[in-house]
């Protein structure tokens, strides 16, 4: 937890700065907490449905105990998207760089941890003198621009991303071509198909 030392203006950004990252921390582990009594409720609900079923096969409760069951995790896993959001932090700014940032996830809004991701023209190639950067554990990712960098790659230039791994790389068929103009903050979001988390070996191979 952040110590708040409120010692007046002199302190005043790296207070508020420590206000909000506790208050960040807290959030993460409450939703996690709460992901936790969703799947413990989902334990509790399963045990149930068989427990009747072994009595009495044709208790209509046991139909309702499996259908809340099924909706409880849809809501733990949304929890879980929740909680890979609320670990995110953006990196601070001056008010001459340029942010381009986002997740990269699959379908289900789930994180791809730890892909390279690289900024390339409409040709797929990669845009020089702009080096890839990683995903976190959330999916997320963040290009910092100097305004010489955005200047070299020119205002009206249409500019997308490229995800890679040690098995590929690819261009994400989701992926939205966009530009970029100094000091401005771009957020590009990026699902990846089935096929392409296949092809990366980003998640098992459903057969």
């Amino acid at each position: 937890m952040a110590l708040i030392l409120n010692t007046g203006q002199n302190s005043y950004k790296s207070d508020l700065a420590g206000l909000f990252e506790t208050l960040q921390e807290q959030r993460s582990e409450l939703l996690s907490m709460v992901r936790d009594v969703q799947l413990a409720a989902r334990l509790l609900a399963v045990a149930e449905a068989r427990r009747l079923s072994e009595l009495a096969g044709d208790d209509p409760r046991v139909a309702h105990y499996l259908n809340s069951s099924d909706a409880i995790l849809r809501r733990a896993a949304a929890l879980e998207i929740e909680t890979e959001i609320a670990n995110i932090r953006v990196p601070p700014l001056t008010k001459s760089e340029t942010l381009l940032q986002g997740r990269i996830t699959d379908e289900s809004a789930r994180a791809t941890a730890h892909v390279t991701v690289t900024l390339v023209d409409e040709k797929g190639a990669p845009v020089v003198g702009v080096a890839s950067v990683e995903t976190d554990d959330s999916g997320y990712y963040a290009f910092i621009l100097q305004p010489a960098q955005v200047d070299a790659i020119g205002a009206g230039r249409k500019l997308t991303l490229q995800v890679g791994s040690a098995s590929g790389k690819l261009v994400p068929a989701a992926a939205q071509a966009f530009t970029l103009a100094s000091g401005e903050v771009k957020v590009s979001e990026t699902r990846l198909q089935p096929s392409e988390l296949e092809k990366l070996r980003l998640r098992p191979v459903q057969r």
